[in-house]
């Protein structure tokens, strides 16, 4: 069984370094939106058996509810998104998963061939698939089994990823994606993906926000 984790952060912290050009209503409505999007990739994905949302915020909570994603409550006395996936990883191990495939929630462009083709590159045996960000970070990370190596989201974890699985001789697939490679931050995060057109919800809300014209000024 391969099950999906996709972490997010409660709303009145998400996407701080967007406040100079979005209000704060504004970023709470594109975090949802975006982890609507990445929830119906997820759903349509083939070999993608059952799909968590790890946040402590109960709006993000019901939201994966309706997405059809099972919630996992962070406890508020765990900070930072690698003890939250810890925390999910232990909910989801009563599933006995056989692989687990990390996702962030702010990939709003990933579609459902983008994440069988990540899965597709996993080992059947052992083995880890990382997908890098432009800042060196990591969107996607796909292990088997699903405790191989520890998490290490967060700055230039990428090459963290990738050391840990080697030190531990973990076979490793490096996958760069398009649409995993930007991950919304900061504005010209904003400014990437409205150069990419993609038909999905964000990208209709950036353009209702007018948010091509914000960055123009």
């Amino acid at each position: 069984m391969t099950i999906a984790l996709v972490p997010a952060k409660a709303l009145d912290q998400a996407k701080g370094r967007l406040a100079e050009l979005l209000t704060e209503h504004e970023r709470r409505s594109l975090s949802l939106v975006m982890l609507g999007d990445v929830l119906r990739a997820l759903s349509a994905a083939r070999g993608v058996d059952r799909t968590f949302v790890v946040s402590p915020d109960q709006d993000i909570l019901r939201d994966a509810e309706r997405f059809g994603a099972d919630p996992i409550a962070q406890p508020h006395s765990l900070s930072g998104i690698n003890e939250a996936l810890k925390h999910g990883l232990k909910v989801i191990s009563l599933e006995e998963p056989t692989a687990l495939l990390v996702l962030l929630a702010d990939v709003p462009a990933v579609t459902s061939d983008e994440i069988e083709s990540v899965l597709a590159a996993l080992p059947r045996d052992l083995g880890a698939v990382i997908c890098p960000s432009r800042a060196e970070g990591t969107s996607a990370l796909v292990l088997r089994p699903p405790d191989v190596i520890d998490f290490r989201f967060g700055p230039n974890s990428f090459a963290q990823h990738e050391r840990e699985a080697s030190a531990r001789g973990i076979p490793v697939q490096v996958m760069r994606l398009d649409s995993l490679l930007n991950d919304v931050d900061e504005p010209d995060d904003l400014r990437y993906l409205l150069s990419h057109a993609a038909e999905t919800a964000t990208h209709r809300l950036l353009a209702q926000m007018r948010v091509a014209e914000r960055l123009k000024g």
